[in-house]
């Protein structure tokens, strides 16, 4: 009840103040929308630019560090495989490492693939006892022994012959022994030729179909092939259903290494000389592995679990080029002019 000489709101002012104060909150809400908006985009981004990095960082290392472990006599062995993708799809890539501490023996030449290599004793291979009981080791830089060439049946290990170009991986059916032919001693590898890891194909087509199916393909040369312990094989691939850059080490198990990833594409720059002159190309597949100078990524990303159609959602594209370490250029790594062509 209002008393004399008391006033109250009008019904106007009541209005009034009820709108003010709507637009008020309206635009605090509206405010609060636009900075949550902003905040999840950019978090958003962040996580992407995050993936892309990661992305980035574990190419280029495996990439650098393609063919470690696998020295040739001259030249170094070509050890990146790849294939690309069918009508601009994703491209595939797969490195292949030899045990950096584990002895690498030159192969006692013959013509073809049979159920034993000889080879012949390397720098740095330890040999005990003899006959069935013979154990071969080698020291890592700490001093501790590894075995080497046995234990196939409880402790399994796959080893790589290969020459500059071509490899074929293997696995022992019996400890290796010693065996002297003429004045020099030798070590005897049996492996079963008809294991699936063991045929008279590249390698790239006898472990996964995926790589090098058209590519180099064929044995290497026995009668100029080395030995080595096989470390790993890396490989990378694009999961288009998950979207993930995903990495291997084996070609079996495969984990993803960043998110959002959603095309991953490699080209190819390469050397060769022909004729007594020295080109230089960028490929999409060529045809000489040996040649690779280097290689040139392109991964596109977006952001990760939001829709194409939401106003947070971006992409990126990423290109960048790395060299490996070991340049693979068969006999000469710079083309020198003493170096013997080489087609592209």
């Amino acid at each position: 009840m209002i008393r004399n000489g008391e006033s109250g709101f009008s019904l106007v002012e009541v209005l009034l103040a009820a709108v003010l104060t709507v637009g008020i909150i309206g635009a605090v809400f509206g405010l609060m929308n636009q900075n949550q908006r902003m905040f999840v985009t950019e978090s958003s981004v962040t996580e992407m630019n995050q993936s892309v990095r990661t992305a980035v960082d574990f190419l280029t290392r495996d990439v650098q560090s393609a063919g470690v472990g696998l020295p040739r006599g001259t030249g170094n062995y070509a050890a990146i495989f790849y294939t690309n993708g069918a009508s601009g799809g994703t491209d595939s890539l797969l490195m292949v490492n030899g045990d950096l501490y584990a002895p690498v023996a030159d192969l006692v030449p013959q013509v073809g693939s049979s159920s034993t290599f000889n080879l012949l004793v390397p720098t740095g291979l330890n040999i005990t006892g003899v006959g069935a009981g013979q154990t071969f080791t080698y020291n890592d830089p700490s001093g501790t022994a590894h075995n080497i060439y046995q234990t196939y049946a409880t402790d399994p290990s796959y080893y790589l012959v290969y020459d500059d170009v071509r490899a074929m991986i293997f696995a022992l059916t019996a400890n290796a022994q010693t065996t002297v032919v003429g004045a020099t001693t030798q070590i005897q590898l049996t492996h079963a030729t008809g294991n699936t890891m063991n045929n008279t194909a590249n390698f790239g087509t006898t472990i996964d179909q995926k790589f090098s199916t058209s590519i180099d393909t064929g044995a290497p040369n026995y009668s100029n092939a080395r030995v080595a312990k096989l470390a790993n094989l890396i490989a990378y691939r694009i999961n288009a259903t998950t979207k993930e850059l995903e990495r291997t080490e084996d070609l079996t198990n495969w984990y993803a290494v960043a998110r959002g990833i959603t095309d991953l594409q490699v080209k190819y720059r390469v050397l060769s000389r022909v004729a007594g002159v020295i080109s230089e190309s960028i490929l999409d597949a060529p045809t000489a592995r040996a040649n690779i100078r280097s290689m040139i990524f392109t991964l596109k990303a977006e952001t990760p679990d939001i829709d194409s159609a939401e106003k947070t959602y971006r992409k990126t594209v990423m290109t960048f080029e790395v060299s490996p370490r070991n340049l693979n250029l068969t006999n000469n790594n710079n083309l020198s002019a003493t170096s013997p062509d080489q087609d592209s």
